[in-house]
């Protein structure tokens, strides 16, 4: 396969990096050279904020009528679903995501765009009383100019959950991908550029993380950064931000707990453990790598779950059979490798997979894992594997799970399997997580675009999706008239 060119989209345009310098992206499927892509570098920075400052300081799409902006974004929407099959390949070729959960999040990406065309319209100040002499209200006015930084492992679902809204709210834009996976984020620009959107608007800047994140941060000319990855490099840019109070909204990592109680459906619970802990490679924030399972069943519950883990077809994530395909890099697969290994070395049980898959030697494939007889206390129960690993734990009473539960750093993700609805309430409300489902692993991705998506803890700051992402792109402006001068 000959390698793809893409360059870097700024002010309307496609343009090779001012330095003249590439990079190259590798298939995940095969771990093959890709496509070379133009390297990002400061100056490229530069030129960007300045076209989205303009574009935003003229008004051209900050000023424009609302229900205008929502036909660019549902004209990205229709252009989305028109290219979807040639999205999800080459995002499956890129990150190594099976192509029917890449077709999945293509679908997704296009009701994003098309939920903020219509909410716009619907997302307004309010009138304050303050008696018959004061008239007061608010206004929503859209921040500005938006750097987002996004991940590798949901790339261009990722990307519509941050331009959709910004652009929604009249902001312009920056985005960077993640170099292990960029080239949906540029299709994404092409639809953008042919559905009319002015020039300016949205800008991609593939490039290295480190360099350009630092600069993103500290830019005078950037107004809010929204940020998806690893929770120490959201800590960096929080401090880096601070000294001009940039407004920052985070979304990291997770160890999210899945709690099964002695009589829930455990056939249906082990099922969805698989799904849970093991969907797009355990590469996930919110994955429930954390199985906490009631002792009286534990060993029942283990079987069936070791048992539907035999079920899942590893294999070419292209094919759609396949059920997992491998992961992003091999330098992945060692990390993870070697969280299994100290597992073992902390006295876990290994109760299936731990290595690669045999016949599966093209990619980084690795086998789903289970560890049984974890303790929630040991570092597999603790840290974010990032990989198709899953620590099952016992417990004995509600008060001890939720304490365990909430013994961590994280606090993004749950889920509550019972028959007693009273009781998965009580522990939903007693987790201290941003998210929790009950009888399900679903979340606000399911759906795509109406409930709010985000963490506690170390697991972020703000929210995604819904309204509540559009409050965060917006300032609010009170105005207070004297009616009796």
């Amino acid at each position: 396969m000959n390698l793809l060119r893409t360059e870097l989209l700024i002010d309307g345009q496609f343009v090779p990096a001012q330095s003249g310098q590439t990079f190259t992206t590798y298939s995940a499927c095969n771990l093959q050279p890709l496509a070379e892509v133009a390297k990002a570098g400061l100056q490229d920075l530069d030129r960007a904020v300045v076209a989205a400052r303009r574009a935003f300081e003229d008004g051209r799409w900050s000023g424009m009528q609302p229900t205008q902006r929502g036909r660019f974004l549902r004209e990205i929407a229709q252009r989305i679903r028109d290219q979807s099959r040639a999205i999800a390949e080459l995002e499956t070729r890129n990150s190594g995501k099976t192509i029917g959960n890449a077709l999945n999040e293509v679908d997704a990406a296009a009701n994003v765009f098309d939920y903020y065309a219509g909410a716009m319209d619907k997302f307004y100040g309010d009138t304050i009383p303050m008696g018959d002499a004061v008239l007061d209200f608010t206004l929503r006015e859209p921040i500005g100019v938006i750097a987002a930084i996004t991940p590798w492992n949901f790339p261009f679902m990722a990307a519509a959950w941050k331009v959709a809204p910004a652009l929604a709210a009249g902001c312009t834009m920056i985005l960077k991908p993640a170099s292990y996976s960029p080239l949906t984020a540029l299709a994404l620009g092409q639809i953008v550029i042919d559905a009319g959107v002015p020039a300016g608007v949205l800008n991609i800047l593939p490039g290295p993380g480190a360099t350009l994140g630092e600069r993103i941060a500290t830019h005078p000319g950037i107004d809010k950064i929204t940020f998806t990855g690893e929770t120490k490099t959201g800590a960096t840019l929080l401090k880096l931000g601070a000294d001009d109070i940039k407004r920052i909204t985070l979304e990291l990592g997770g160890k999210s707990p899945n709690i099964i109680f002695a009589d829930a459906d455990l056939e249906k619970a082990a099922v969805q453990a698989v799904k849970a802990g093991f969907g797009n490679a355990g590469q996930s924030c919110s994955a429930r790598t954390r199985v906490f399972v009631e002792r009286s069943v534990y060993d029942q519950f283990l079987a069936r779950f070791v048992a539907a883990t035999k079920e899942v077809k590893l294999g070419d994530p292209l094919q759609a059979s396949t059920e997992i395909g491998p992961l992003i890099s091999q330098s992945q697969w060692d990390s993870v490798h070697g969280y299994v290994q100290l597992g073992l070395a902390e006295g876990c049980t290994l109760a299936i997979g731990g290595a690669r898959p045999k016949g599966l030697d093209g990619a980084a494939f690795y086998a789903p894992t289970i560890l049984a007889n974890a303790r929630n206390d040991m570092r597999v129960a603790q840290e974010e594997i990032f990989g198709p690993v899953v620590v099952v734990i016992a417990f004995e009473t509600e008060s001890d799970v939720v304490a365990m539960a909430n013994d961590n750093i994280y606090g993004l993700n749950g889920s509550v399997w019972t028959r007693d609805i009273a009781r998965g309430l009580r522990v939903a409300r007693a987790l201290k997580s941003g998210m929790i489902s009950i009888n399900s692993h679903g979340s606000a991705s399911r759906y795509g675009y109406l409930a709010p998506f985000g963490g506690y803890k170390r697991s972020g700051l703000g929210r995604e999706l819904g309204l509540h992402a559009l409050a965060l792109y917006t300032e609010i402006k009170n105005v207070f008239v004297d009616l009796e001068n």
